[in-house]
């Protein structure tokens, strides 16, 4: 009968003779494993590493910049030279960060300005940090707000992803112009109307008033609607376009409303009252 130790050793060297098969990562990936290194002698002075999975050893999956793992891969060699464990797992590209820069920003001197204005930008559309993983050059214009002259400023953003490195950029340009008012396009002329029979009044429309800019109309205001019902008498209607810069304009306009009752009054007369048209229409 063998000693107990011997068959220890006989053990262990039927173990030694058992190695699994290489393993392959998925595509975008690479394994680091945790198993035992032979060195072979290779001559007094020289010597060589051989690599092999016995059991005992372990690999996991690792994937490449800009990949991400998803399932699971974490196998170990048995002891019979099989894998054994999850290799369902993949490397799939992280998505590239969401950027969305606006095509071109126009701004213009305020009223009380004369040679710089006040930018105040908003921040683009991203799904990454703003403060952390957005990169803007220059890098003043990160800020809340700044001043600019007249002119053009190219502005350029560059998000960038925590994990996988990746960036996604883009530039635009900010236009600093002259400040004006905004445009009147169309003002209605003065409309005229009449209260007929018993009525009281009587209701107006129009087509209302067109203005443009040249970085956009951001409120109108209007002293009456289109729809309103009006007496007797001479009624100014007027708009008032503002700009982001402050710049104002507006267009005036009459509505006149006359009386003509149809029923014969006592004496044979006809009440009826005509107003005078004084002017047109004006905008300043």
């Amino acid at each position: 009968m063998a000693p107990r130790g011997y068959d220890v050793v006989n053990e262990s060297l039927k173990l030694a003779d058992v190695i699994c098969a290489p393993l392959f990562p998925p595509r975008h990936g690479y394994l680091e494993c945790s198993r035992p290194i032979d060195k072979i002698a290779d001559g007094p002075s020289r010597g060589s590493l051989k690599i092999t999975d016995r059991p005992g050893s372990q690999c996991i999956l690792k994937c490449s910049t800009g990949y991400r793992l998803e399932g699971k891969f974490s196998k170990i060699c048995g002891s019979t030279g099989e894998w054994i464990g999850d290799e369902n797992g993949t490397c799939i590209r992280y998505p590239q960060p969401k950027l969305i820069c606006p095509t071109s920003v126009n701004v213009e001197l305020h009223p009380s300005d004369t040679e710089n204005t006040t930018v105040r930008l908003r921040h683009p559309e991203t799904d990454v940090s703003w403060e952390r993983d957005v990169v803007v050059e220059p890098a003043w214009a990160k800020k809340d707000a700044f001043q600019l002259p007249l002119g053009s400023q190219n502005v350029s953003y560059s998000a960038r992803h925590p994990v996988s490195k990746l960036h996604t950029d883009c530039t635009f340009t900010i236009n600093v112009l002259p400040g004006s008012p905004p445009r009147v396009d169309f003002c209605p002329d003065t409309q005229v109307y009449t209260i007929e029979g018993r009525h009281q009044s009587v209701k107006a429309t129009w087509e209302e008033p067109v203005f443009s800019d040249n970085v956009g109309v951001v409120t109108i205001t209007k002293s009456n609607s289109p729809g309103t019902d009006f007496g007797a008498g001479s009624h100014l209607i007027t708009y008032e376009a503002h700009d982001d810069a402050e710049w104002k304009s507006r267009c005036v306009f009459k509505i006149v409303v006359n009386v003509n009752p149809q029923q014969q009054q006592s004496g044979g007369q006809s009440n009826h009252l005509q107003l005078p048209i004084l002017y047109n229409r004006f905008y300043f």
